[in-house]
């Protein structure tokens, strides 16, 4: 592998451990805020947004579907991105990462001035955006904001890794593992951030990715 490769691949796994912690930062703000709404989990969305339906609440039901289809515009739209700046090397994470302090200093800004609806529709944007461009921790690809994948995959490499001896299954579990972990601890530290004001979660989630943006900006090939 070329060195270019090594770098590429060494500040993509920085940024996926980035990202997942985000996801798991950002949805403990929707969550306990906007009345059980997920930025990342669209499962859990949809679920609700059939249960509200069926209940007969389609206006709790419309926080749901602005979240699910947020998330759809953000994924489509990564994609776009991938092929606008594929051919930039490891530089193109620069720009990834530069939309995102961008977005996210917009919704920081405006998040006391509109509604749940239009903090799901943006937060699942974000959502569907990162789990689009950041995505692989090494060599093993990775859902960094769902955990229902990544469980089911953990467990699928943890019976190999036992009964057929794979190492790269062991290797696998353990790198799934980690991001597992490290989701639930941006959930847990996104849930005290709340505790000293609900502002706050957005503008930290702003400054923390400034920060990744700037070391980026600063590294050398």
């Amino acid at each position: 592998m070329m060195q270019s490769e090594i770098n590429q691949n060494k500040i993509l796994t920085i940024l996926t451990i980035f990202s997942i912690f985000l996801m798991g930062f950002i949805d403990a703000f929707t969550f306990i805020t906007q009345d059980g709404l997920f930025a990342s989990a669209q499962t859990g969305n949809m679920v609700v947004l059939a249960a509200k339906l069926f209940e007969g609440n389609p206006i709790e039901a419309f926080v749901h579907l602005a979240s699910f289809v947020g998330f759809s515009v953000g994924a489509f739209m990564a994609q776009g991105v991938i092929e606008r700046f594929k051919e930039y090397g490891w530089r193109k994470y620069r720009s990834y990462l530069l939309l995102q302090v961008i977005f996210l200093f917009i919704i920081a800004i405006i998040q006391q001035l509109v509604g749940a609806s239009v903090i799901g529709f943006l937060l699942g944007l974000l959502a569907g955006y990162e789990l689009t461009v950041f995505r692989k921790i090494k060599s093993t690809s990775i859902n960094n904001g769902i955990m229902t994948g990544n469980t089911k995959n953990l467990m699928n490499n943890l019976y190999l890794a036992i009964f057929k001896k794979d190492k790269e299954a062991l290797h696998t579990f353990f790198t799934l593992l980690l991001g597992v972990g490290i989701f639930m601890l941006g959930v847990g530290i996104g849930t005290i951030v709340l505790s000293f004001g609900i502002q706050l979660n957005l503008w930290l989630a702003f400054f923390l990715t400034g920060i990744v943006y700037i070391w980026l900006l600063a590294k050398r090939a």
